[in-house]
């Protein structure tokens, strides 16, 4: 009996291995099905003098990040500097209070959440090395570019290259296009500026809290 049912127990068998081996690259390789995409939100939100900001929700979370760096013509409608940590981060109290909504600088694991876009250990914006950035970015110019470089992960522009980016911990990441060395493009690096530091190369990327849910009034 058992060396005749052998045969039929290969069949099963190997018909699941085969369908393993030929699987379409997007399918799991546990359940044989193709996972759900992800599906990414974006919201726009309304500063002052009709200028819009637009946002990216990152997954499993309630908060939102800039999809680009907070362009001068907003950084314009406020009367302080904003180069500095501290000006940053009175930039983003100062929108919150104008928008009504909450905004803040984002914090350096955040930031890296966004930039990794759901790839584990991911190196780069664009994913894995070598440090060479890719075509468009902005990296080791001899001016300041006019317009945001490509997006990557998520849809993020320039959270590799474009400016250095603040944290709420005040550390800067993402390099800019000043740079000359690739190495500053890794998401795990971090510049640690000397205090009061207020360069022309750093940005403010706000992050949203709550963008897609009114919280209840207190």
């Amino acid at each position: 009996m058992k060396t005749r049912s052998l045969p039929l127990l290969i069949v099963p068998i190997l018909g699941a291995l085969l369908a393993w081996i030929f699987r379409p690259p997007e399918v799991d390789w546990k359940t044989l099905e193709s996972p759900s995409p992800l599906q990414i939100e974006s919201k726009s939100l309304s500063v002052p003098h009709g200028r819009d900001l637009d946002f990216i929700c990152l997954p499993d979370s309630n908060l939102a990040l800039s999809v680009i760096e907070v362009p001068a013509s907003i950084l314009a409608l406020y009367p302080e500097e904003t180069n500095s940590h501290a000006g940053a981060i009175a930039f983003a109290k100062w929108l919150s209070a104008r928008s009504g909504k909450t905004l803040r600088l984002p914090t350096a694991e955040e930031w890296r959440t966004a930039a990794r876009a759901g790839i584990k250990n991911a190196e780069f914006a664009w994913g894995f090395g070598p440090a060479s950035p890719p075509k468009g970015l902005h990296f080791a110019l001899a001016k300041a570019p006019r317009n945001p470089g490509p997006a990557f992960g998520y849809g993020f522009k320039d959270l590799a290259g474009g400016k250095w980016e603040w944290t709420q911990e005040g550390l800067l990441l993402g390099s800019a296009w000043s740079e000359q060395d690739p190495q500053t493009l890794y998401i795990d690096h971090a510049f640690t500026p000397p205090a009061n530091y207020a360069g022309e190369d750093t940005a403010i990327r706000l992050l949203w809290e709550n963008p897609l849910h009114t919280l209840p009034q207190q």
